[in-house]
């Protein structure tokens, strides 16, 4: 009789063992701002994104894929895989169904106080059993389940998050001309080569060295019209003078940068995620962008093919703008 006693209370403890729900957790550092984390996990089109497993879904199967968004929740299904998110406050609680496995897990997002704010602190809370928890004791979870290394991966690494490879250079040179012409939309390309056939007659009738590729600045006005801007950095100074201007430059002074391939429509791009990098790192921007020209050829329609720097500045670290 107290064999069977024994035994029963084995057999019960064993089945409490994998029946009581507990919670691991892990602690995790993403160098992104509050905000910027926060909405992308109450994005369900964002999820796609960040999430491999998701991204590789979507490329094959977009078709299947239904987003059903509510208040503070949203559920993304694809055949027998089900992905739920609630979220309140700074917590998102996650529950999924993916290839026959459940799982259950919350993010609690937490801002970094310090002077820029461009840190979270991100808790992972995950629901498992008594066995599973008393395991971990001896031997650390992965919690690659959460996916919450994908999203730190995703969230610092500026050619997932922005699409570019943003990178700190400088100001090349000390001594830069331009010419600039206000002129109509359809007229931007030929206008913006005569300029560019100015300046180079200009340099070699001056016996002066070009330093760097052509910049070019396309600025649009109000209306139908382009401010084209041209430039050269060279190696002296000169006089203004014909419609060329010379400007002394603060070389070395900090730019930031993006590699942009492809048509010159769509070079806005790289423009846009260097906006958005600026207002995540709080950097302020002290230069209209210009793009440097990396075959030193400018191009000759909206749909010819660029190989352009596209380029930012802002003040050295420590400066602050003048009030």
């Amino acid at each position: 009789m107290k064999k069977k006693v024994i035994l029963l209370t084995l057999i019960l403890v064993i089945i409490a063992l994998f029946l009581i729900p507990v919670y691991q957790q892990k602690t995790i550092l993403i160098k992104s701002p509050f905000l910027n984390a926060y909405s992308l996990l109450a994005n369900p089109a964002k999820w796609e994104k960040w999430r491999p497993d998701l991204r590789k879904i979507m490329i094959a199967d977009s078709n299947d894929i239904t987003i059903k968004k509510d208040t503070n929740s949203f559920l993304i299904k694809h055949e027998n895989d089900e992905l739920e998110v609630k979220y309140k406050g700074n917590k998102f609680e996650i529950d999924e169904v993916s290839n026959g496995k459940n799982s259950s897990y919350s993010y609690s997002l937490i801002p970094v106080i310090d002077k820029v704010l461009n840190k979270t602190t991100i808790v992972v809370d995950v629901k498992t059993n008594a066995i599973n928890y008393l395991i971990g004791k001896f031997e650390a979870p992965s919690f690659s389940n959460t996916h919450i290394d994908d999203f730190k991966n995703y969230m610092e690494t500026d050619s997932l998050l922005y699409g570019f490879k943003i990178f700190k250079t400088g100001v090349p040179e000390n001594f830069l001309i331009v010419m600039q012409k206000e002129v109509l939309e359809k007229d931007k390309f030929t206008e913006a080569a005569k300029i560019l056939a100015t300046l180079r007659q200009y340099i070699k009738t001056n016996n002066i060295k070009q330093m760097q590729p052509v910049i070019a600045q396309f600025n649009e006005n109000i209306k139908d019209s382009v401010q084209v801007k041209v430039g050269f950095f060279i190696n002296k100074e000169v006089k203004d003078g014909n419609g060329i201007e010379f400007n002394r430059m603060p070389k070395g002074a900090p730019l930031y940068a993006a590699i942009f391939r492809g048509v010159f429509s769509k070079r806005g791009e790289a423009f846009d995620a260097l906006k958005q990098y600026f207002a995540d790192h709080s950097h302020q921007m002290v230069l209209l962008p210009f793009d440097t020209y990396l075959n030193d050829k400018l191009p000759v329609s909206d749909n010819d093919t660029i190989n352009i720097q596209v380029n930012l500045g802002t003040f050295p670290s420590g400066a602050k703008a003048a009030k």
